[in-house]
């Protein structure tokens, strides 16, 4: 799911990848101001440092991150104990979400995936709640009972806001496994509980535009709400896209879009020769790179240069300056097409080598895919219901 640029890696948690989109710096300058002057400060008193609730403000950003973090790491552990792939968790505008590279295997695979997610918010909420009665008891400072207090709070509104059956919520995707279970129709299940989504959408919408113009000093939480609404409407159309997709997919195998006429460069080929020959005579975006044996080494494009000396040109090869291909974007001419969906939507270059006996034999990027898919849907019998 494309929101702001490329997401950065942070860290790693139990083999995951951590990751964190361009967007999420806006939501964290907004936390910490929400924070800092509207709920920390008539919690303090007036006699403490102007600095206090600015820490605590920060404090409070981070532990509702970390439980962000735990919340959909319950969802990503559940999902790998049923089969389905993640590659990771991603923090964005809206908080965080999980990277499930296929839809579930089965209804209760996504049941039980989607309702550990408020469980998990509800257990943490819990955790702090008796930390703060307990700080309440023994008398801690009044600055670590308002970030225990709000700790708690936060994680159950997580809870409960993220268990409304607003597709793709995790009330969504529960409503969802139910329909799917009871129709054993996933495409069925995921046109209801999308039309379902996009109606709790609308009324994000309307409710937030109306708090905007009508509450006193509601201007900022009718715009987030708005915002909000936008991105479930958005969100629950991509669901239900990607269903269609996948059900026009399944079955077919990767050579029968993939392009052919693949122009193929030797390692050892120079980087003045490269764009001589290549670059300026073919135009393609990237060519695969082989060794001596005919095999696949890398990839290599012409904007690899553009950071290179051209003094350098004749002395580098292309073996100096290629790229190696990431192991999910090598596809075997038998792959299946939702394989190959899955592949193209995680790399960054959205171009997959598929190779024979190591050798390359084609090229398929995901335009190839979604203008065969297109073809096939508009070729197909039209469903009925």
């Amino acid at each position: 799911m494309p929101f702001i640029g490329k997401d950065r890696t942070l860290f790693r948690l139990f083999g995951l990848p951590i990751k964190a989109n361009l967007s999420w710096l806006f939501l964290v300058a907004l936390v910490i101001l929400t924070l800092a002057q509207g709920y920390f400060p008539p919690r303090l008193g007036e006699d403490v440092p102007a600095y206090l609730p600015w820490v605590l403000a920060v404090i409070g950003a981070f532990g509702l991150f970390a439980s962000l973090i735990a919340h959909e790491l319950a969802h990503s552990i559940v999902a790998r104990s049923t089969g389905m792939p993640v590659s990771g968790i991603t923090l964005f505008i809206f908080g965080g979400v999980s990277q499930l590279e296929d839809e579930p295997p089965t209804a209760a695979a996504e049941f039980f995936m989607a309702l550990v997610g408020p469980l998990s918010s509800v257990i943490i909420g819990s955790v702090f709640l008796v930390a703060m009665l307990l700080g309440q008891a023994l008398g801690w400072p009044q600055s670590v009972q308002a970030v225990l207090g709000y700790l708690f709070v936060i994680n159950f509104v997580l809870a409960a806001f993220n268990s409304l059956p607003a597709f793709p919520l995790d009330g969504g995707r529960v409503l969802r496994s139910i329909l799917w279970a009871i129709t054993k129709d996933l495409r069925l299940a995921t046109q209801v509980a999308a039309q379902i989504g996009s109606l709790f959408a609308f009324g994000f919408i309307i409710f937030g535009l109306m708090a905007a113009f009508t509450m006193e000093g509601g201007v900022i939480f009718g715009v987030w709400l708005t915002i909000i609404g936008f991105f479930l409407r958005q969100a629950s159309l991509a669901s239900l896209q990607m269903v269609v997709m996948r059900e026009q997919l399944q079955g077919d195998k990767v050579q029968r879009f993939m392009t052919t006429d693949v122009v193929t460069i030797p390692e050892r080929l120079s980087l003045q020769e490269f764009v001589d020959g290549y670059v300026f005579r073919h135009r393609f975006t990237y060519y695969p790179v082989v060794d001596a044996e005919g095999r696949l080494a890398g990839l290599v494009s012409g904007r690899m240069l553009r950071d290179v000396d051209r003094d350098q040109w004749l002395h580098l090869t292309i073996g100096d300056v290629m790229r190696q291909v990431s192991p999910n974007l090598v596809l075997d001419p038998d792959a299946d097409a939702v394989d190959a969906l899955s592949a193209l939507r995680q790399g960054e270059e959205q171009r997959a080598v598929v190779v024979q006996d190591g050798r390359p034999v084609g090229i398929v990027s995901l335009r190839d895919l979604l203008q065969f898919l297109a073809l096939k849907i508009d070729l197909s019998p039209r469903r009925r219901g």
